[in-house]
């Protein structure tokens, strides 16, 4: 059976979109895990019981964590929002994304941009938490080499200098 290379395009991004949203997880989960951790010294103990009890929490845990340890920016909060939504239909049900499908043409085109939706808010979260991380990494004196590549160039240049504005320290 010969798939058509319209529907082919739209499984491609799909595979696309769930490696960046692996990617993405990955880095909030450290963020979570480091950056943002429960305790303000986290001795190597309470890093393994944390991420023992943390391995199978979901998405939606990380970010209502976050939540409760940084204010974040209303505009980044709506993205982390709709991004979470659009994760869970993408992961558990294709069927409550609008028009989702490869019966027709239109379905075809909804699906693509559903699709491509997801892959660009999985890039912008996996950017502004990694940005995050390249700040925290600056502030503690970590001296970590960087590879150099356009995405860490990216990262240095256009996020990092936003994460004060986007994560606010709670008052405690």
């Amino acid at each position: 059976m010969k798939i058509p290379q319209e529907h082919q395009d739209v499984l491609v991004a799909m595979g696309t979109a769930l490696l960046l949203l692996q990617t993405a997880e990955r880095v909030i989960r450290l963020c979570m895990t480091l950056v943002l951790p429960k305790h303000q010294v986290l001795t190597l103990e309470q890093l393994h019981q944390q991420e023992e009890s943390e391995r199978n929490k979901t998405l939606g845990y990380f970010l209502a964590e976050l939540r409760k340890r940084a204010v974040v920016d209303a505009t980044f909060d709506s993205l982390l929002k709709d991004f979470l939504k659009n994760r869970n239909d993408f992961i558990h049900d294709l069927s409550r994304v609008p028009e989702w499908g490869f019966t027709s043409p239109s379905e075809v085109v909804a699906s693509k941009a559903f699709v491509y939706r997801l892959i660009n808010q999985s890039e912008k979260v996996t950017k502004v938490f990694s940005g995050l991380i390249r700040a925290w990494q600056e502030q503690a004196g970590f001296d970590s080499p960087v590879p150099e590549h356009e995405f860490f160039d990216d990262i240095d240049r256009s996020y990092k200098p936003f994460v004060d504005h986007i994560f606010l320290a709670k008052d405690t």
